[in-house]
């Protein structure tokens, strides 16, 4: 490699660096992402060995390599900031496998432009920023440096290498599976550089590889291969998503989605240069068209047989159709990220039309005229990279300080701040308990739950603020995310217990803001205490009292509130519900809610809680005063949870309270 060789591979390198691994703090980090998160931590620092990955938007789950490959990274840290690091240095090192690739099969002109048209590409970018299962395209090169050194340098043992290759992304995601019809189809077309050996180590390794995945799904009644399956044998007509979204993808068309409902006010905020991206657009299918021209041309002239470059250019067209064709009868919608297993096919499409194109152009035009051609190639490239750095820079610094509905989630700043912010607090009070308290508790389920559940220290607790609250007997630190009423009202009732407090606004535009709170215990007493007997439930929950809130009449909806004391710990495998049934003066019901109120495995010895239930009232209801009827049942399982008396004998499985007559 000649010195300016090396300069200018090294700044294609520099600039794919510096675009992935700038601004991390503000990475996207939703669901998808905290909860491949989750299961990494799990791996490194609970020891566990999961055998499926996250789950699909379609239905069956992934494997878990993902999990695997994040694991080291959060062996270090919690901070998901190091992780999306670890993945955007894969896609470094992607850059420069598809350098290498290109000079050895294409000639290194098109390797350097196909990596820098790659390095800088806006969509690639972004995806190789998060830390999900469909974004490391590092495997993908590796399996079609194995396929082009069987199919073009003729090593039948490079079969290994891509059933190995092509069995990881299949393990990564299982969209990886396009990869084993692209080896088929190489497999057929260059069937004489096949060997009875080599193919069947190589499926070996690839099942070995899978086996894990395959066994555990076995011993499960396989769900997730027959979800495939059903998948598969799903009725649908042609979606034309998957051609358009492998040509959008090439740069930036579109980019302005991820502006959500404030595009029109991002694109207002740039100099607006789109018309680059659908240039590099249009020469990319330009570039496809070549290279099939120049393959037929090459396979009719020779009956069949293929030199290096058109065997090349037949193996990077396998690449790009086969997946392609594979979503033509996708079910749902086609996303950007569905077709970044293409990266960087479409680069390298675009790298072989303007070389070849230069080259052509030279031969039939003269020098001159060629010279100058090759300065407006390098002019447009040029433009086009300048245009798609400045395009997506703009568009992170528009989502850190704009809020976005429909697109770009909040940067993970902004969670990491609060996480840190409430450690800090929790701190300062002795190591206090940190209380997340967001809508919905369950991370296996819930978006917020799942991040705080990787952001926060162990030891936090989650809390699902639109149907319950904890106040815990010792002093404590709640971290109130947005959109957690009635929680947050009901803190704010109670405000003599906050000592000290923070508010992290939620990026400009939004009207929502996490807040930090230093809690000190206060009496919690609500509007009717229980006065009789103590309502004890085997369970270990105690009745303190009962409140309502709005009409009360038929039509209504009341909002119910019970308050209850933790005086002992439920089994951490029960999964405990309460019941309210509104009861008439006629002793008919009128009404019901249920719900978990604080999953059992939240409970701490001493807290107070209150739970929250809307119960609408029957429109042919009779006229107040009405009662509750309120207990406690296991579930799924639907057995009612014993009342005990001070002795601890059962005495009955509800208490009945009221009246409810007028709103309070």
């Amino acid at each position: 490699m000649s010195r300016r060789e090396w300069v200018l591979f090294a700044g294609v390198l520099l600039l794919a660096t510096a675009l992935r691994l700038s601004r991390l703090s503000l990475i996207e980090f939703k669901y998808d992402e905290a909860t491949t998160a989750r299961s990494a931590l799990a791996i490194a620092r609970e020891g566990q060995l999961p055998a499926f990955g996250m789950i699909s938007s379609l239905g069956p789950h992934n494997p878990p390599l993902m999990s695997y490959l994040l694991a080291p990274a959060f062996a270090v840290s919690r901070d998901p900031r190091l992780a999306a690091g670890w993945i955007a240095l894969l896609g470094v090192a992607a850059v420069g496998l598809t350098y290498w690739i290109g000079k050895a099969y294409l000639g290194r002109r098109v390797g350097l432009l196909a990596a820098l048209l790659f390095a800088a590409s806006p969509w690639a970018v972004f995806h190789c920023r998060k830390i999900w299962a469909q974004n490391v395209p590092a495997f993908t090169l590796l399996f079609i440096a194995s396929t082009l050194a069987f199919a073009v340098r003729r090593k039948p043992w490079a079969l290994v290498g891509a059933f190995a290759t092509a069995a990881c992304l299949v393990s990564l995601h299982l969209g990886g599976l396009a990869f084993f019809v692209v080896l088929a189809f190489v497999c057929l077309l260059f069937l004489r550089h096949v060997r009875l050996l080599p193919l069947v180590v190589g499926a070996v390794v690839a099942l070995l590889i899978l086996g894990p995945y395959l066994v555990a799904d076995m011993h499960q009644g396989w769900p997730n291969v027959r979800a495939f399956g059903q998948l598969a044998g799903q009725a649908s007509g042609l979606n034309v998503g998957a051609p358009r979204m492998a040509v959008l993808t090439v740069g930036g068309h579109h980019l302005e989605d991820l502006a959500g409902e404030r595009y029109r006010d991002y694109l207002a905020s740039i100099v607006d240069l789109r018309w680059v991206d659908v240039a590099e657009m249009a020469v990319m299918v330009l570039g496809l068209v070549w290279m099939i021209w120049r393959v037929l041309r090459e396979a009719l002239r020779n009956r069949g047989y293929l030199m290096e470059p058109e065997a090349t250019r037949l193996v990077v067209l396998i690449w790009m159709f086969v997946p392609v064709a594979l979503l033509l009868r996708h079910a749902g919608p086609v996303y950007p990220h569905t077709v970044s297993l293409l990266y960087p096919a479409q680069h390298l499409v675009v790298a072989v039309f303007v070389i070849d194109g230069l080259a052509w152009c030279h031969r039939r035009l003269g020098l001159r005229r060629g010279r100058r051609l090759k300065w407006i190639a390098v002019a447009g490239t040029l433009l086009t990279v300048v245009w798609q750095v400045y395009y997506q820079q703009a568009l992170l610094t528009f989502t850190d300080t704009v809020n976005t509905p429909g697109g770009y989630g909040a940067p993970i700043k902004y969670a990491l701040a609060a996480a840190r912010e409430a450690e800090t607090m929790a701190a300062d009070l002795n190591d206090a308990a940190v209380i997340a308290v967001v809508p919905g508790a369950d991370p296996r389920y819930d978006s917020q739950a799942a991040v705080f559940d990787v952001l926060l220290s162990p030891g936090k607790r989650l809390v699902d603020g639109r149907t319950a609250l904890i106040f815990p007997q010792q002093p404590g630190v709640y971290l109130m995310a947005p959109d957690v009423r009635p929680a947050d009202e009901f803190l704010a009732d109670v405000s003599d217990g906050v000592l000290a407090q923070s508010v992290l606004p939620l990026r400009a535009g939004s009207e929502s803001d996490y807040r930090v709170l230093q809690w000190q215990p206060v009496p919690i007493v609500p509007s009717n205490e229980w006065s009789e007997s103590p309502v004890q439930w085997a369970s270990g929950a105690v009745l303190l009292g009962y409140e309502w809130a709005g009409a009360v009449g038929p039509g209504e909806t009341l909002r119910w509130a019970i308050y209850w004391r933790v005086v002992s710990q439920p089994p951490m495998d029960v999964d405990l519900h309460w019941f309210n049934h509104l009861i008439g003066s006629d002793g008919g019901q009128w009404g019901q809610a249920d719900g978990v109120g604080l999953p059992a495995e939240t409970w701490r010895t001493g807290d107070t809680v209150v739970n929250w239930f809307d119960v609408p009232i029957r429109a042919d209801a009779p006229e107040p005063p009405y009662f509750m009827v309120t207990g406690m049942y296991s579930y799924p399982d639907i057995v009612n949870v014993q009342l005990l008396d001070v002795a601890g004998n059962p005495v009955g499985e509800f208490v009945e309270l009221g009246p409810i007559d007028v709103a309070p």
